[in-house]
């Protein structure tokens, strides 16, 4: 009973080991069912087998089959057919190698083909480039035809990304509609500042394409709702507004700042249309709002200053800001000094800053030194000798461009109360800082920089105006080792310094600065060293040997003429010239086609 007993018990599923072994064959086949990668089932091989074609991948299609599921993929979406047919006209016509002929066939196909429908296409990458092609392609009319569809859309359009590149060819090509584009930004310019796409678009039409009654109506809008709203098309300028309407000064400085205030938060200056809003919001402000502009600026400027009104801008920051506010640009400039010393505009900001820093010692240190070390770069480019001339020369008018002279003439007043230094003394502060490398570069370059236009002019204000010293002689002797050589011995009449109009025009300027009084009667013009070489009296003696000024005469050289000229050389070169007076005429009788100084020495010696 005991047994059976046991086996019963057993047999119920007690906790023993055959009910054990029972569960464990039920558990087996369930995970052998559901689960085949069970360890206990099959081999690590089988296993292996499994997961290799679990994730086996398909082999790679042929370029054809890509190329087919392209096209499905295009055909499927709307007006498939209509961009699968364009799409192979635009491999063709956009060819650099086809024929006239053909291209204007391939145009008319193309303008069949999308005629009516543009607007369904233009949103698309692939078809935006077909679009473009035709506006660039195509005819007048042609061009004319797709954009009067796309009338309307110019907004749209320009916030797309691709769509953006179609608003642009228009405004490149289409000359009959550009107005249209412009007026599309009408009410909107203020959004538009603030898009990623439609911005570089109103960047394009303000400062390339529209012209100033269309600008005014652009910007008009960060003036004030007023303005915005109501705009006088006769005005081209806030001055004209303001004219007839003086009593708006003050709505047009609160909107001024409305609309600047959220552009400066996000560092959005980059656009011309702003760096306008900016200088005229500098200008008409009152004190205590411009000081706190100017504060939010002074870390700004070097991204503005590479347009007029942002150089504007920057410079009316320099003039009314405090000394604390121009250490601020300056250093903000250290790092891209030589780049905005080349720039057409940014120059200016750094004459302004060397024009108002009392601080002479920093701005030798942040923005002289990096342009000192840099002199033969900088006198051979049209913008950056400007800034080494101004050091040199002052607010010389030749120097110094129209512009950038004006401003500072016009903030002179403000200059006054926030720069105390004398003008003089920091021109002499200035010099120093680049007299030495100023003096080396014409040593080392004289025969080469002497020839040269641009060059020249830095050479000849760095003999005239750099401290006087041992550098100063140096560079003087390589001048006048110049005027030593025969001229017969120039492979080419201007090829000596004393026939070259260029090289002739240093020499000249040096010999009239030895009578040159040293003080000089405009008070923003530096004045001259007194104990300047006597360069007049160094080129006569030099002259004068070897018969080399009777042989400079009969070739008509003006330096000759200058030294005949001068009250410290004018003696001696007459009585060294006049016993060859008729040798000198007879040259001038040689010449049909004399120099214009040579009739002028002959006249001077009689």
């Amino acid at each position: 009973m005991g047994k059976d007993a046991g086996h019963k018990r057993g047999k119920t599923g007690s906790s023993d080991g055959p009910s054990k072994k029972r569960k464990g064959v039920e558990v087996e086949k369930k995970v052998g069912n559901k689960h085949p990668t069970n360890k206990d089932k099959y081999s690590k091989e089988t296993r292996a087998t499994m997961v290799s074609n679990k994730y086996k991948r398909t082999a790679p299609t042929t370029p054809a089959d890509k190329r087919q599921q392209r096209t499905d993929r295009i055909r499927a979406a709307p007006a498939g057919e209509l961009k699968l047919q364009a799409l192979k006209l635009w491999e063709d016509l956009r060819r650099g190698d086809l024929a006239t002929a053909d291209r204007r066939s391939k145009m008319d196909q193309m303008m069949g083909l999308i005629r009516g429908r543009i607007k369904d296409v233009t949103f698309k990458h692939d078809m935006s480039r077909v679009i473009q092609t035709c506006v660039k392609m195509g005819t007048d009319a042609q061009r004319n035809e797709i954009a009067e569809e796309l009338k309307g859309t110019y907004l749209d359009l320009a916030r797309s990304t691709y769509g953006k590149h179609i608003v642009m060819a228009i405004l490149k090509y289409s000359n009959k509609y550009r107005g249209e584009v412009v007026r599309a930004f009408h009410g909107h310019v203020r959004a538009t500042l603030r898009h990623r796409e439609a911005s570089a678009v109103l960047e394009e039409c303000y400062a390339v394409y529209a012209n100033s009654a269309q600008r005014w109506q652009l910007a008009a809008e960060l003036y004030g709702a007023e303005l915005a709203v109501f705009k006088d098309d006769a005005a081209k300028s806030i001055d004209d507004v303001l004219a007839n309407a003086p009593q708006k000064r003050d709505s047009v400085v609160a909107g001024l700042l409305a609309s600047l205030g959220p552009l400066l938060q996000k560092g959005t200056v980059q656009h011309s249309i702003v760096h306008r809003a900016l200088a005229d919001y500098l200008r008409l402000a009152p004190s205590a709002a411009r000081q706190k502009m100017i504060e939010e600026m002074r870390e700004l400027c070097v991204e503005i200053l590479h347009t007029r009104d942002g150089a504007h801008a920057a410079q009316l920051c320099v003039a009314h800001g405090t000394a604390k506010d121009r250490k601020a640009i300056a250093k903000s400039l250290r790092t891209y000094v030589m780049r905005v010393a080349r720039e057409e505009h940014g120059y200016a900001v750094l004459v302004a800053l060397l024009d108002c820093m009392d601080d002479t010692v920093y701005a030798g240190k942040t923005l002289l030194g990096e342009l000192a070390a840099n002199v033969a770069e900088l006198a051979a480019d049209q913008h950056g000798r400007r800034v080494l001339l101004y050091v040199l020369a002052g607010r010389h008018p030749q120097y110094v461009g129209s512009d950038a002279l004006q401003i500072m003439q016009a903030t002179d007043e403000a200059r006054s109360l926030t720069s105390k230094k004398d003008a003089s003394t920091r021109h002499r502060e200035l010099a120093n800082h680049v007299s030495a490398p100023l003096l080396r570069w014409v040593a080392e370059n004289a025969a080469s920089a002497v020839f040269q236009p641009l060059p020249s002019q830095t050479m000849t204000e760095a003999l005239l105006r750099c401290a006087p010293g041992a550098e100063k002689q140096q560079a003087w002797d390589a001048v006048l080792s110049l005027v030593g050589r025969s001229i017969e011995d120039a492979h080419a009449g201007d090829s000596h310094v004393l026939l070259s109009p260029v090289a002739s025009r240093v020499l000249s300027a040096c010999i009239r600065a030895e009578h040159s009084a040293p003080t000089s009667p405009d008070a923003s013009l530096p004045s001259l060293p007194a104990d300047n070489p006597p360069f007049g009296s160094d080129v006569l003696r030099v002259l004068a040997q070897d018969g080399g000024l009777v042989e400079a005469a009969c070739a008509g050289a003006f330096p000759v003429r200058a030294l005949l000229e001068s009250p410290v050389t004018g003696a001696g070169a007459r009585e060294a010239l006049r016993p060859h007076a008729k040798v000198i005429a007879k040259a001038l009788a040689a010449k049909p086609e004399r120099p214009r100084s040579l009739p002028q020495i002959v006249e001077l010696l009689g």
